[in-house]
């Protein structure tokens, strides 16, 4: 029940330690000493850039939490999971490390399986399943194939890990599918890599609806396929959109969604993002387990609020289940006011003073254009100049420069002194304290 960094042959600590960020971090998980023996005897003679830096031997039970910890901290690139002489046992062992550890490829090892256990253990989260006898080939073979689908280039070159960016809004109406519609597009245009919206609002959503895009497939046939995935297939999946942009659609039945759990979402946002550059996810608007499976995986989280009472009050609300979705790391929160007008009785300091977070980016209320491009199914950043669509290609440019909002906090210094002024001139001081005591108000 111990686990070390070792390599069982030679003692040698740190296995893979300072070796080059191409190498790919690889963690076996097994008490059998002959099958250590046959998985780096098929690293060492493959020539495969893969390296065994965490070696655990699993406790009696499920994996408990300190070896999931400490597999989490490792972050490997691929899990190597011995299921041993029980297979239900080590069924649900792949399906904790899948939840636990979601980018990770997982590879199984252990006795021949029939067709039901099999589809069980893909569903589990194994990307493949290497069956007794095994040798040095067989477990080669399948590092090749599952690296393969992972991202790397004919077993070598550098694997894709790309960022994901979740936009959630606690109301429905806030405008939040306008904003990641928009900002993928520019995103795309500008850096020029593989960028990839995804619906994640599995009874509602509607980016589909806002490009314009007739959707074969959705989110829910991929969940249901999920077990025979690989990049040739995954791509019959996509919609690809005029702008260059791919789309992973929400499914038009509402009730379907229900299928689908948090543990399959964070599963594929961790093969997703292996093949794509910038996955933008357009969460549900409640903070359901597939929500929360976003936010938890998400790079950065955009949270798209109007300047209305309900909505911040909601925003608010929200806002301890998003610590502990980021685990307390406040700089991945970025606050996003869309709608934004400077003579609201709500201003922007009101904002920051009740929820405690710095608004990161202002979207100006450019209702009638904006509602204009949904109904036509064109977005503004692809129909010539507006003040909206350049607001979204200047949040998209921060975004592509990793700015972190710098470019709004420049303009928001004279934006902000406006702002007062106009507070002076047009609202009263017991307005001002009436609308932060609204927002206070649980």
């Amino acid at each position: 029940m111990k686990t070390f960094d070792t390599d069982p042959r030679t003692g040698d600590e740190n296995v893979g330690a300072g070796q080059e960020s191409e190498q790919v971090r690889a963690a076996l998980i097994t008490d059998d000493d002959d099958l250590r023996e046959v998985v780096f005897e098929s690293i060492q003679t493959s020539g495969l850039p893969v390296t065994i830096g965490l070696d655990v031997i699993p406790p009696a039970g499920p994996l408990d939490s300190e070896h999931m910890e400490r597999l989490r901290s490792y972050d490997p690139h691929v899990v190597i999971l011995h299921m041993g002489n029980d297979p239900e046992r080590g069924i649900r062992a792949a399906g904790t490390i899948s939840a636990g550890v979601p980018h990770a490829a997982l590879v199984g090892l252990g006795p021949e399986l029939d067709a039901a256990r099999l589809l069980d253990a893909m569903r589990a989260g194994l990307g493949e399943y290497v069956p007794a006898p095994l040798g040095p080939g067989s477990v080669r073979d399948a590092l090749e194939r599952v690296m393969r689908k992972s991202g790397w280039t004919g077993g070598m070159g550098g694997r894709r890990n790309g960022q994901l960016l979740a936009f959630f809004s606690p109301k429905g109406g806030a405008g939040s599918t306008t904003v990641i519609t928009n900002v993928g597009i520019e995103l795309h245009r500008l850096t020029g890599k593989k960028t990839l919206l995804v619906d994640l609002d599995l009874e509602l959503g509607e980016i589909a609806s806002h490009l314009g895009v007739q959707a074969r497939f959705h989110f829910v046939d991929l969940v249901r396929n999920i077990h025979r995935m690989d990049g040739d297939l995954l791509a019959s999946y996509i919609e690809a959109h005029k702008s260059g942009v791919h789309v992973l659609s929400a499914p038009f039945e509402p009730e379907i969604g229900e299928e689908v759990g948090g543990d399959q979402i964070a599963r594929i946002l961790g093969m997703l993002r292996r093949h794509y550059d910038y996955v933008l996810v357009d969460t549900s608007k409640s903070l359901a387990p597939p929500a929360l499976a976003a936010l938890r995986t998400a790079d950065p989280i955009f949270l798209v609020t109007n300047m209305d009472v309900p909505s911040l009050r909601n925003l608010k609300r929200c806002l301890p289940i998003l610590d502990g979705a980021t685990a307390g790391d406040a700089e991945r929160l970025r606050l996003v006011v869309n709608r934004y007008n400077a003579k609201s009785l709500v201003s922007l300091d009101d904002i920051e003073e009740t929820l405690g977070i710095e608004v990161y980016w202002t979207l100006t209320n450019d209702f009638d254009s904006v509602i204009t491009s949904i109904s036509a199914g064109q977005p503004l950043v692809l129909q010539g100049s507006s003040r909206y669509a350049e607001e979204c290609k200047a949040l998209a440019r921060d975004i592509a420069s990793g700015a972190h909002g710098a470019t709004r906090e420049t303009t928001s210094v004279v934006s902000r002194v406006l702002s007062r002024l106009r507070s002076l001139m047009s609202r009263t001081g017991s307005e001002s304290r009436n609308a932060q005591e609204v927002l206070a108000h649980d």
